[in-house]
C-alpha cells in the first residue's frame, strides 16, 4: 500500500515557546488524516532538520511526499534552498515523488487576516 506524506518546512527559532502555534497547527492538520504520514522539519535552530524529516517520510514508507513551508515570504530559504532540499531527497529516494506546495503567505486568506488584525485594533 502506498502511503502519502506532507513534511511542514519551518525556519525554526532557537526559542521553544515560538515553534508552540506552529505545532498547534501541524496537530490540526495531522488529526484530519489527510496524509498518511506527517512530519516537521526544520531550516535552522530545531530538530529534525528538513532533510531528516523528508528522510523520515522515505523510511516509512511513504511513495509521494508533499512538502509545504511554512514561511510567509519568498526570500532565499523558500526560492532556492527548500528545492534545493527536495532536489536533494529526490536523488536519494529516487523512488519516492517530492513536490513542493506554495507558502502559506501566498494566500489571499493570509492577506485577509492581516487586514481583519489591522481592523480589530482600529476598534
Amino acid at each position: 500500500m502506498s502511503k502519502t506524506a506532507l513534511v511542514v518546512m519551518v525556519h525554526g527559532s532557537p526559542r521553544p515557546v515560538s515553534n508552540k502555534e506552529m505545532f498547534r497547527v501541524v496537530d490540526v492538520v495531522k488529526a484530519r488524516q489527510a496524509f498518511d504520514i506527517v512530519e516537521v522539519g526544520f531550516m535552522e535552530c530545531n530538530e529534525p532538520t528538513i532533510k531528516d524529516a523528508l528522510d523520515s517520510c522515505a523510511a516509512q514508507g511513504a511513495s509521494d511526499v508533499t512538502a509545504v513551508p511554512y514561511f510567509l515570504h519568498t526570500g532565499t530559504h523558500v526560492a532556492d534552498d527548500l528545492p534545493t532540499l527536495l532536489d536533494e531527497a529526490q536523488a536519494r529516494h529516487p523512488d519516492v515523488r517530492f513536490s513542493m506546495g506554495r507558502y502559506l503567505g501566498a494566500s489571499e486568506t493570509v492577506t485577509e487576516v492581516l487586514a481583519d488584525r489591522a481592523a480589530a485594533v482600529r476598534g
